[in-house]
Formats: structure tokens, sequence, C-alpha cells
């Protein structure tokens, strides 16, 4: 009997595309279901799993105690998980969130606040558990497992920037990277749309017990669009700054989503950043998170300030929302989940985007190998490098 390659169950077995890995007829036949009978099936083997059935209750009920007193929940939830926590970014995670909500005037319980007050509980919960359960609990574990198998570094998130022609003209392409990512232990995903993001929904339908955030453009904010997202529990929707960010904002605080902004910043732009005229222009759409991206014109000098920078907002505690450098917070996820240094993202055209740039090697693109023969060229097993602190 051989294992599935894609649901990780031993069952009968049919061939994956072209390869040797083995697919289960299970798996097969779940493909072949009508879409609302699929999501079905996924979400009981979402529920099945014991341990997530805990978790879950366990969120629900602090949120539910947040709304009386944030404070107290907030710190008893903290000091339960570094109880029960062994993952070493769990571990270090509390720790650093315990150290900090020591300080009672803390902004960071106003945003515990906020999010407890103005965000629908359910999502906090499907995006919250499958973040921090599916993809740095159980997801990390299948990564070091699957690392010290095979030889090669595997990011714990996955940056995608998707080619809407092949959205469209080969939409089993999309589905089975997601499908082989989960499969290396991968459950965070950054997808950049570049068409219409309400293209990507019955994508991310499939995949109820992943995280995706989901970059998007204020004017892209559309009834249409909050109507699909209504489903999606398991989404969060980053807004570009600028532009038409605050009514879409307001429009997705109204509906009780998650959200966050996101920008980019450039040689030209970081004074912006670095005087704090960035942040303070972002602050009145109340998101929860905001996220800096490197301009890949950027030099390592203006990344190293703008990520001193950020890390100062976070230790300030003085902003009521989460300042991120997208790709070195990423990089410092991943050293803490596993020993090594990989952050990877695919452009519209399929090519290989790591920290050190663009590779544009036929070799390295995903439209043409799989995800794990990249990685095993890119991104090969070394001496373990030190955590940054």
């Amino acid at each position: 009997m051989k294992k599935c390659y894609l649901l990780g169950h031993l069952q009968e077995f049919v061939p994956f595309l072209q390869r040797e890995d083995p697919v289960s007829l299970v798996y097969r036949k779940l493909s072949a279901l009508a879409d609302a009978e699929v999501r079905e099936r996924r979400d009981l083997i979402v529920k099945t799993d014991l341990t997530r059935v805990l978790v879950e209750s366990t969120v629900r009920r602090t949120l539910k105690e947040m709304e009386g007193s944030p404070k107290r929940a907030v710190r008893n939830l903290v000091d339960l998980g570094l109880q029960f926590s062994s993952g070493r970014f769990q571990t270090r995670l509390l720790a650093t969130a315990q150290r900090m909500l020591g300080n009672s005037k803390s902004a960071y319980y106003d945003l515990v606040r906020h999010v407890a007050t103005h965000v629908d509980h359910e999502i906090i919960t499907g995006f919250g558990v499958n973040l921090g359960y599916n993809s740095c609990t159980k997801g990390a574990r299948l990564i070091r497992e699957t690392e010290a198998q095979r030889g090669f570094n595997i990011p714990w998130a996955l940056h995608l920037f998707i080619n809407e022609e092949k959205l469209h003209a080969e939409p089993e392409f999309y589905p089975a990277l997601l499908q082989e990512s989960k499969s290396l232990g991968i459950y965070t995903y950054l997808l950049f749309a570049q068409g219409d993001p309400e293209d990507l929904f019955p994508l991310l339908e499939q995949e109820p017990d992943c995280a995706f955030v989901l970059f998007v453009q204020g004017e892209q904010v559309t009834d249409s669009f909050l109507e699909k997202l209504r489903h999606a529990n398991h989404v969060m929707v980053s807004v570009k700054a600028g532009g038409k960010m605050l009514q879409a904002c307001r429009r997705l605080q109204a509906q009780g989503r998650l959200y966050a902004v996101h920008d980019r910043y450039t040689e030209d732009n970081k004074g912006r950043v670095l005087s704090g005229q960035w942040l303070a222009s972002v602050l009145p759409a109340q998101p929860v998170f905001a996220f800096l991206q490197r301009d890949l014109s950027c030099g390592p000098e203006t990344r190293q300030e703008v990520y001193r920078y950020v890390t100062q907002v976070r230790d300030g505690q003085q902003y009521p929302l989460v300042c991120m450098e997208v790709e070195e917070d990423s990089l410092l996820i991943d050293q803490v989940i596993s020993e090594g240094e990989c952050l990877v993202g695919f452009g519209g055209d399929g090519s290989l985007r790591t920290h050190e740039g663009f590779r544009k090697e036929e070799k390295f693109n995903i439209f043409h190998h799989f995800l794990e023969e990249v990685l095993g060229i890119a991104s090969p097993k070394t001496a373990p490098r030190l955590v940054r602190s």
C-alpha cells in the first residue's frame, strides 16, 4: 500500500500528472465532485483534527472574554500558550508577547480590544488557527521532517504573483501547486493578483485549512468582491496604501473582516517611512497589520534601515497595529521554524524570487518544474545559521 502524495494517507492510488508520486483515488474522487461537495468534504477533514478543535474552542472562549476584560483575557491566553507550547516558534512568539504585555500602557491592548469588538470571531478563528496551528505548528513540524529527509530548505510561506492567463487557461495548475506545497508543510500564502482578485476565490475555497493574505488595490474592494469574501474566513485582505485605501478599509471593517494595509518602499521614498509619515498616513484605516515591501531597487543598507525602524515601532508599542517588513520578517519566522534561511516566491512569469532577487533560469521556473525540484536546486541544506535576534 502506498502513501497518497497529496492527502498523505494510505489508499489506492493513481499517478499524479506525469510524476511517479501516487495520488489516492480518494483525492481523484474529491476533485470530481461538485464544488459545494468538495468544500463540505474538506471542511470535514479540517474538523476531524482533534487538536485543532481544542485550539478553536480556546480561541472562541478567549475572544468572548476579551469583550469584557481584554487585558486579563489576552494575558491568560499567552500564559496558557506558554505552558503547553512545545514548538520553537510558538514559544519564542509567546515569550515576546508576554514581555510586551507586561506594559500596561501598551497600544497592543487597544489593538486586541478593537479586534475583539469589530472583527467577526469566526474570521479570527478561521484565519488565526490556520496560521497559528496548521501553518506554524503542524506545518512547521512537517517542514522540519521533510527538510531532514530531502536535504533542501522549505519556506514557511509561499509568495505567489498569480498569472491570470494561466489561471484560466490551465485551471488545474494553481490547485496542484498548493497541494504540493501543503505536502511539504506550507499552509500560508501571500497572493498578489495580477488581474481581477475575484477570480482567485474558487482557488481559495478549495483550501479551507490554509491561511491566505490577498493583496489588492483599494478600488478592487467592490460589492461583488465583498460578497465573495463573505464565505472565506481563512482569507485576510491587504489593501494598497493611498488611493481608495480608506474607503476600502471602512467597507472591510463594516463586514467584520480582518484586514491589513501595505506599501512598497524604494530608495526615493524611504525617508517618508523612516520619519513615521507613512505609518501616520495609514493609521486612520485601523488595520491590524501594516506591511512594508522592499522594491528590488533597494540596496542592503536601505533594507536594514527600514527593518530597524519596523522593529523599533513594534518594540515601542505606541501604535495599535503590527508593523512588518514582509521579506525580513518572513525570513525571521522561517529561521525560527527550521534551521536555514528560505524565502520563496514566484513571479507572474513563473520565475523564482528569493530575498536575493529573481532567478530567471528555466530550471527555477514553477511553470516548468515541480516546487520540490526548484527548492532542491535553489535552496539545498547548508550549515545552520544563527537565528536573528
